[in-house]
């Protein structure tokens, strides 16, 4: 039980919703991810969390289900409220791991400020927001205490859509006349405010650009994902291995990545792989199709598609876990599910449409449906993992409502799905050398 003065949320009974928000680096790595908590009694009535209950509901969540199966190997982002603050339950946090990002309406008085000093030595890293800095709104005390509280900061986050570049260079600037926080650019939305934000000097970046197509509509799809979904398509249509040895044995690329997969995955046992048909028996048509796919995803080849694929990884293998729920499961759905979600993105860095995609790939109609229509259960499924990256905690309500899904569970599937997709990265981080 953690030592609190507050009285402890039991995840036995409270219903959570988990979502995450990704953070990058100027690189476009992502350096670490928002973590946001919130009760299903909050969204069904539309309000935010009591403070009593929103401040468990983060560090038992946190404690319960292990910051390796919410963070992977990046860091974290909490949300602190004053009550979580005052509270002594942070402590049973990695300090090393956890960001904490104060809230505008935390009383920033003498109080809090000993607070934020204590924690800083126990080694938290602190993220205050804009507003708490602006003196047309002021958090309460903020102000007679800003020359001491900024020293203590180590991030400011700055929401792009709620100031303008002027206000945003006139609060870097008086920051930095106290203070060397580094600066993060929240809801960044085009391409052009992330290379205006980084020549103000912001270092890490959120918003809805990051989950925009990665490449131009006009760019052609390159050789090597053009094989690969013509590997796909040859796989849907259950063609043998003699159809599918040329394509590898043209692309020396593709060969090896071949052996390394076979290699790395462990399916080879003791066996000396010597052939591009040996390796393919040893792998087998489901394991070969699911890699392939995710090649397409890997072939981009930048930073930002490397975050991609984690994404598309996790939702693929979040739908499968849905999908086999007891009020969900059929014969045959959960393969169906996984394969649905790692096409559901391939549009963001093939250079085509969905529909274009499709159109390399001898796929079901009801799958294509899905697809492109949100149609069926596996479509209803998409709607839901939509939801969820969006951290839109009232249509994931909704939708896990209709499907019959309770909250604990959707919570604790997507955290199998998060762990599944670290161990996963792993490999293929082996598999490309």
């Amino acid at each position: 039980m953690i030592a609190t003065t507050e009285s402890s949320v039991d995840l036995s009974t409270s219903e959570i919703f988990l979502a995450r928000n990704s953070v990058f680096d100027r690189s476009g790595r992502v350096m670490a991810y928002e973590m946001l908590f919130r009760s299903r009694e909050s969204v069904d009535e539309g309000q935010p969390d009591d403070l009593a209950t929103s401040t468990q509901v983060i560090v038992n969540s946190m404690s319960h289900f292990g910051l390796e199966g919410v963070l992977g190997s990046a860091d974290g982002f909490i949300h602190v409220t004053e009550k979580l603050l005052k509270s002594n339950t942070l402590e049973i946090l990695p300090a090393q791991r956890i960001i904490l990002e104060i809230l505008p309406d935390v009383s920033l008085n003498a109080e809090m400020l000993k607070r934020l000093q204590d924690l800083k030595t126990a080694g938290f890293r602190i993220a205050l927001i804009d507003t708490s800095l602006s003196d047309a709104t002021p958090a309460k005390g903020v102000v007679e205490n800003i020359d001491a509280i900024l020293p203590l900061i180590d991030i400011v986050k700055v929401n792009l859509q709620n100031t303008s570049p002027e206000n945003t260079a006139d609060l870097m600037s008086r920051v930095r006349q106290l203070a060397n926080p580094i600066f993060w650019a929240t809801q960044v939305k085009a391409g052009e405010d992330l290379a205006a934000c980084k020549a103000q000097g912001f270092s890490l970046f959120s918003g809805p650009y990051f989950s925009q197509p990665l490449v131009m509509r006009s760019k052609k799809p390159q050789a090597l994902q053009v094989s690969l979904m013509k590997i796909v398509g040859l796989l849907f249509k259950d063609e043998g291995i003699a159809t599918l040895e040329p394509l590898f044995k043209a692309n020396p690329d593709l060969t090896l990545g071949l052996f390394r997969l076979v290699n790395s995955v462990g399916v080879a046992g003791h066996l000396q792989i010597s052939s591009v048909r040996q390796a393919l028996v040893t792998l087998g048509q489901k394991q070969l199709l699911q890699w392939m796919l995710l090649l397409i995803y890997t072939e981009a080849g930048n930073a930002a598609t490397s975050e991609l694929q984690r994404r598309v990884v996790n939702r693929a293998r979040l739908i499968e876990l849905l999908s086999q729920h007891e009020d969900i499961t059929q014969p045959g759905l959960s393969d169906q599910a996984f394969v649905v979600g790692l096409l559901s993105l391939a549009h963001k860095v093939t250079g085509q449409t969905l529909e274009e995609v499709l159109k390399h790939i001898h796929l079901a109609e009801h799958l294509q449906n899905a697809l492109l229509h949100h149609e069926g259960i596996l479509g209803q499924l998409l709607v839901l993992t939509d939801a969820i990256e969006a951290a839109d905690f009232g249509r994931m309500e909704a939708s896990r409502s209709h499907l019959g899904i309770s909250a604990q569970s959707l919570t604790d599937l997507q955290l199998q799905a998060i762990h599944w997709t670290n161990e996963l990265d792993r490999q293929m981080s082996a598999v490309k050398g």
